[in-house]
C-alpha cells in the first residue's frame, strides 16, 4: 500500500533562515503580529508585516493588501514561510500572520477551523477552534494516515536522529514509523479513530527532548509519546512534562536504574530491562567469566557523562575495583555537547592521553616499553560515541605501542548495534586508511553486552517489511525496540472506549491487557495483517493478550513497566571485510527476584564465554 510522505519542516525551512522564495533576505527580520492586538506607531516604517509594508492609520499599524501573487510592496512572488519557534509554554498557531494553507496565499490573522482537514497539511484544529502548527524547532515531521486528517488521534516520538546518533537512533525512529503504518493499515482505535504521527528531534540534548514534549503537549495534545530513547532524557521529560500532564511514555532503549525509582505515576514505561541486569552481566564476565587475571590485568573503563553511563559504571565500579588491583575509570561528555566534531575528537583525544598517563600505564613507548605496562581490556560504557575512542585508541597504539598486545575492547548495548561498521569504515573515514591493515586485528578484539531482546523468528519477518518500506536498508536489531514500543502503545490505545478521554493514565491502564499470560497468544512475526487485526479484536472486547514482540516476550511489571530479560555477550563473526554481530554467549538470570545469573555458551559448536 502507498503511505503519504511525511509532511517536514525540512520543505520551508530555507524560510526560517530569512530566504523565503524571491524575498529579500532582510525581510525575515519584519514585524509578526498577533492581529487581536492593536500595535501603536507613529509613521508606516514601524508597521513592516511578514505579508509585507503596513501602514499607520490614526496611531496604530494596519496590515497591507497581500494578494495571491506576493507581497505588493516588493513585487516579488508567493512566499512559503516556516512555522515561528515559540517559548516552552507558548502554542505555535497561525496567529503569525500568515496562513499557509494554500502554496503562493496569504491572509492575515488566525484562521479558524473546526476539523483538521480545514488547515494547512502540517496544522490541527485546535480545542480552540484555531488552526495550530504540528511543526516546530524540534519537532520536524507530521505523517496522516492515508485519506484520513479528521478522525485521528496523535502519537507523538522523540529521538536524537541527526549528527553522531542518525545510525545508530535513525533506524529505531524508522521502525516506529512502520508501526503506525502497520497498525493504520490492518486497524482502527475504537471508533474508527486512526493514528497519526508527530515526530521530533532531540539530538542537541535533553534540554531539546523537554522542549519537543511542551510542543507535543500543548499543541498535538498527544496522550502518548515514544521516547526519549536515553534514560537522561526520559527523566528530564517525564518529571518536567509528561507526567504532570497525564501522558504515557514508553522509551525504547533507555535503561538507567533511577527511572524505576521515581515517582512516574506508572507513566513510564520502557522495553530494554533495567540495567542492573546488564551491570551484574559485566562484573561476572570480567571478575568470573573471562578468565582475566586480577593482578596482572589492567582495566579502563570510559563511561558517558549521563545519566546511563554514570549509572552504569555506579553499578559496577566497586566490585571491579575490589577484584582488580589495577583499574582507572573516567567519564567523557556526550557527543550532543560538541559544537563540531573537531572538538568532540579534540576533547575525547585528551580523555585517552589521561587514561594512557595513569601510573604503570605506558605513556610512550620509550617511557614504558614493556607489554606489561599496558591496558589488557577496555570497557566503554556509552552509545555510538564509542567508535571515535575505539579508532582513535587504534591509532595511538599502532604509532607507539605495538609490542603490546592490543586490548580486548567491550561495550555496552549503547554502542554494540555500532561494532560492526567501526570495523567497516576503517579506511573510509578521514584519517583512517593507515589503520586498514590492522582491521582484523579490530575485528577479533571488539566485544559487547546488551539484554537478550531478539527473537530471530519475528525480527526477520520485521526486517522483510522494514527493508520493503526502507529502500533495501537491513533494519538494526535495536530497531525492533521502537516497532514494539510503538504497537504496544497503540494496542493499549485500542482498550480505552470510543466514549471515554484517552489519557496517558488510560493508556498505562490498558498495557496491563498485552501480557497475561492466560490471555490470546499475539506473535509478531505472524503476517502482519493478522497480528494486529487479532490483537485490535481481543483487546476491543475486552479481552487480554499475550505479546511476543519483535525483540522478545513482552512481560512487563504491569505495576512499574519495568521488563526482565537476560543478557547476551557478543563478538563480531564473518570477516573483517564483512564483519556481524555474533551473539555467542547467554547471561542467564537466577529466578525473579534474583537480578544476577551465570554465563553460558550458546549455539552449536560456539566457543565457551571466555576471550
Amino acid at each position: 500500500m502507498q503511505h503519504n510522505s511525511p509532511v517536514t519542516a525540512r520543505m520551508v525551512r530555507r524560510a526560517a533562515l530569512g530566504i523565503t522564495l524571491g524575498l529579500p533576505l532582510g525581510t525575515a527580520c519584519s514585524l509578526v503580529l498577533d492581529l487581536d492586538d492593536a500595535v501603536s506607531c507613529t509613521s508606516d516604517d514601524e508597521c513592516r508585516y511578514t505579508t509585507g509594508q503596513g501602514t499607520c492609520v490614526d496611531g496604530f499599524c494596519q496590515p497591507g493588501n497581500a494578494d495571491e501573487t506576493g507581497d505588493p510592496s516588493t513585487g516579488v512572488g508567493p512566499t512559503t514561510v516556516a512555522p515561528t519557534s515559540t517559548g516552552p509554554d507558548e502554542e505555535t498557531t497561525s496567529t503569525t500572520g500568515i496562513d499557509t494553507d494554500t502554496e503562493g496565499s496569504t491572509s492575515t490573522g488566525p484562521v479558524s477551523c473546526s476539523l483538521n482537514s480545514d488547515c494547512g497539511d502540517t496544522e490541527r484544529c485546535s480545542d480552540d477552534g484555531i488552526c495550530v502548527s504540528l511543526l516546530s524547532a524540534q519537532c520536524d515531521t507530521v505523517q496522516w494516515p492515508d485519506g484520513e486528517r479528521d478522525d485521528v488521534v496523535f502519537l507523538g516520538s522523540i529521538m536524537p536522529t541527526a549528527g553522531i546518533f542518525a545510525e545508530l537512533v535513525q533506524p529505531l525512529e524508522n521502525a516506529t514509523q512502520l508501526a503506525i503504518e502497520d497498525f493504520n493499515d490492518h486497524a482502527s482505535l475504537p471508533g474508527g479513530r486512526k493514528v497519526a504521527w508527530v515526530s521530533c528531534d532531540s539530538s542537541a540534548g535533553a534540554s531539546a527532548a523537554e522542549m519537543a514534549a511542551e510542543h507535543l503537549r500543548d499543541v498535538a495534545g498527544v496522550p502518548a509519546i515514544v521516547g526519549p530513547v536515553f534514560s537522561e532524557a526520559v527523566r528530564q521529560v517525564a518529571e518536567e512534562v509528561t507526567v504532570p500532564a497525564d501522558i504515557f511514555v514508553i522509551s525504547p532503549t533507555a535503561s538507567a536504574p533511577s527511572l524505576s525509582n521515581f515517582q512516574d505515576d506508572n507513566l513510564v514505561w520502557r522495553v530494554t530491562p533495567n540495567d542492573v541486569y546488564q551491570g551484574n552481566a559485566i562484573i561476572d564476565r570480567f571478575a568470573f567469566d573471562l578468565g582475566i587475571d586480577p593482578v596482572a590485568s589492567r582495566i579502563l573503563v570510559l563511561n558517558k557523562d549521563d545519566a546511563y553511563g554514570n549509572e552504569l559504571r555506579d553499578l559496577i565500579g566497586s566490585d571491579l575495583s575490589a577484584f582488580f588491583d589495577n583499574i582507572y575509570f573516567a567519564s567523557y561528555p556526550g557527543p550532543e555537547t560538541f559544537a563540531s566534531q573537531e572538538d568532540l575528537l579534540n576533547a575525547y583525544g585528551e580523555v585517552l592521553g589521561l587514561a594512557l598517563g595513569q601510573p604503570g600505564i605506558a605513556q610512550s613507548a620509550g617511557a614504558h616499553d614493556s607489554p606489561d605496562d599496558h591496558y589488557t581490556h577496555v570497557l566503554i560504557i556509552g552509545t555510538s560515541e564509542a567508535e571515535a575512542f575505539i579508532v582513535s585508541y587504534l591509532g595511538i597504539w599502532a604509532s607507539n605501542y605495538m609490542f603490546a598486545p592490543f586490548p580486548i575492547i567491550t561495550t555496552s548495548h549503547g554502542a554494540v548495534p555500532t561494532l560492526p561498521d567501526i570495523v567497516s569504515n576503517i579506511g573510509t573515514t578521514p584519517q583512517t586508511m593507515p589503520l586498514v591493515p590492522l582491521k582484523p586485528l579490530l575485528f577479533s578484539s571488539l566485544r559487547g553486552t546488551s539484554p537478550n531482546i531478539f527473537d530471530p523468528a519475528n525480527f526477520t519477518a520485521f526486517n522483510i517489511r522494514y527493508k520493503i518500506r526502507f529502500n533495501d536498508q537491513d533494519a538494526l536489531t535495536s530497531s525492533s525496540l521502537g516497532y514494539d514500543a510503538a504497537m504496544a502503545t497503540m494496542f493499549a490505545m485500542a482498550t480505552v472506549p470510543s466514549d471515554q478521554t484517552l489519557t496517558g493514565s488510560a493508556v498505562a491502564a490498558g498495557m496491563a491487557s498485552l501480557n497475561d499470560a492466560a490471555g490470546t497468544p499475539i506473535s509478531f512475526g505472524a503476517p502482519v495483517a493478522v497480528f494486529v487485526q487479532d490483537a485490535v479484536n481481543e483487546l476491543t472486547m475486552g479481552s487480554t493478550v499475550d505479546l511476543q514482540g519483535v525483540s522478545g516476550a513482552l512481560d512487563w511489571d504491569p505495576d512499574n513497566g519495568e521488563i526482565r530479560a537476560d543478557v547476551l555477550g557478543w563478538r563480531l563473526g564473518g570477516s573483517s571485510d564483512m564483519p556481524a554481530l555474533d551473539a555467542y554467549c547467554l547471561y542467564s538470570l537466577f529466578p525473579v527476584p534474583m537480578t544476577n545469573g551465570t554465563w553460558v555458551s550458546i549455539g552449536t559448536g560456539m566457543p565457551p564465554c571466555g576471550l
